[in-house]
């Protein structure tokens, strides 16, 4: 049985063809279909015949027509081989062809056979025949809901309906605070748009997990406490990127410019995801540290398309991009010199303890730990966490301190996926998180070797 872990491990080894048959397995973040913004156009409603004339249409381009959308919310649940949207139809066939039959799986693991009976409830295919899919329905009621629940998402995402929720805020005002407790706090205090459904929250932290849990750690209204998640050390680590972020003069004598800071260099290493998310959705992170440029690295063998040569841009004045393919062990060696005041690591769910990957780790997470920099971690659930934390502890004890203990990510995506390949396994990205960083020591002062 595959496991998530074993997925993100191979996906650093996998070869051309191999990428090409796991890639419907991996974490989709595209969004669909493009939706179009209605143009509406209202009139005021009086009791006299006489209108007021207005010159404003006679010289423009008549408004372009409201596109209706394809999918109404009431119209949300397919079966995915009758689904309308062409994408879906092909992840059901995907699904018939590399997926899993459990009832097979448990109990005829001589004469096992695809899924390709799709459920009434849950429109996915999860059993080889009606037999089997009545034979295992009390263990399918467990994942139905669920899957049930990702049917209608991804739909509505590709419905063609204007998706209200991904109206995200830009810059964020002088006079206006933060706070980052939750989900509910942060888009309330950040002026996001009204979420009005559990689902437009599942959409939009599906999409920005990965800039606002960077954003949480560095935050100074940050959801994790000292002495209760954040360590003595880490509190020092994170303080010296913090003086940085919130320079004490903010703001200069016309008491409106705010004094640029130096660059904070963010290292995700062994970059996946994150690395196609659309630029502009990073600059959610840079829009929370007005004062700040961020230079965010992608760096790993699947942060670029296959064929695509390393390179770096910049989006605007606030963040730049650069996407390598190298391993980090190598891409560390072009960089001049770490700074624990203004570079930090993220490594997303990087699968550190899975037996594949755990040797192809050391070199990469050896030099991250020499630069005395902070490193935070996610997993994709508690088993997953724990799975990389037993791993590192083992392999370089004594080598690094705490910065921030394991704990559930209050930034995790409320977005369940779930493995193609093997529907019973499901996963919240960047669920946990927890912080390392290079052991310093502590120098002591001997009189008689003066």
């Amino acid at each position: 049985m595959n496991t998530w872990r074993q997925l993100a491990a191979s996906s650093r080894v996998l070869s051309n063809s191999a990428k090409t048959a796991a890639y419907a397995t991996k974490v989709s973040l595209r969004l669909g279909s493009s939706t179009v913004r209605p143009f509406l156009q209202k009139h005021a409603v009086h009791h006299t015949t006489v209108r007021a004339i207005s010159f404003k249409g006679l010289f423009s381009p008549p408004a372009p027509p409201v596109e209706k959308p394809m999918l109404g919310p009431d119209n949300l649940f397919h079966k995915l081989s009758e689904s309308p949207i062409p994408e879906l139809r092909e992840r059901g066939s995907y699904i018939s062809k590399y997926g899993v039959c459990p009832v097979c799986d448990l109990h005829d693991h001589e004469h096992k056979k695809p899924p390709v009976y799709e459920c009434p409830d849950c429109g996915y295919p999860t059993h080889c025949s009606d037999d089997h899919y009545h034979k295992g329905r009390e263990a399918h009621k467990e994942i139905c809901s669920i899957l049930r629940e990702q049917n209608e998402d991804d739909h509505d995402l590709r419905s063609g309906r204007t998706m209200k929720e991904f109206e995200f805020p830009s810059s964020q005002g002088f006079d206006e605070a933060v706070n980052m407790s939750n989900w509910d706090v942060f888009f309330y205090t950040r002026s996001f748009p009204s979420m009005d459904s559990d689902r437009s929250m599942r959409h939009v932290s599906k999409l920005l997990t990965y800039p606002v849990t960077v954003a949480s750690i560095l935050h100074q209204s940050c959801p994790y406490k000292l002495g209760k998640e954040i360590t003595p050390e880490g509190m020092r680590s994170i303080s010296a990127l913090r003086s940085i972020l919130y320079p004490r003069n903010e703001v200069a004598k016309d008491g409106q410019t705010m004094i640029r800071t130096e660059t904070i260099n963010l290292y995700v290493v062994g970059a996946r995801a994150e690395a196609s998310l659309p630029q502009h959705i990073w600059l959610q992170l840079a829009y929370l540290f007005p004062q700040t440029p961020f230079h965010i690295h992608f760096v790993g063998p699947d942060a670029l398309p296959l064929n695509k040569e390393p390179y770096t841009t910049s989006l605007n004045e606030r963040v730049s991009f650069t996407y390598d393919n190298s391993l980090y062990s190598d891409y560390h060696e072009k960089i001049d010199k770490f700074d624990p005041y203004t570079d930090l690591f993220f490594m997303f769910s990087p699968g550190i303890g899975h037996s594949t990957a755990r040797d192809g780790w050391k070199e990469s997470i050896t030099k991250a730990l020499e630069t005395k920099c902070s490193i935070f971690l996610t997993g994709y659930d508690q088993a997953d966490m724990l799975n990389d934390i037993e791993a590192v502890e083992q392999d370089y004890q004594g080598e690094f301190d705490w910065v921030l203990k394991p704990t559930t990510n209050e930034f995790r995506s409320l977005k369940r996926d779930v493995n193609l390949a093997d529907l019973r396994q499901t996963i919240f990205a960047n669920w946990g998180i927890w912080g390392i960083r290079g052991k310093r020591y502590d120098v002591t002062h001997q009189p008689e070797e003066d």
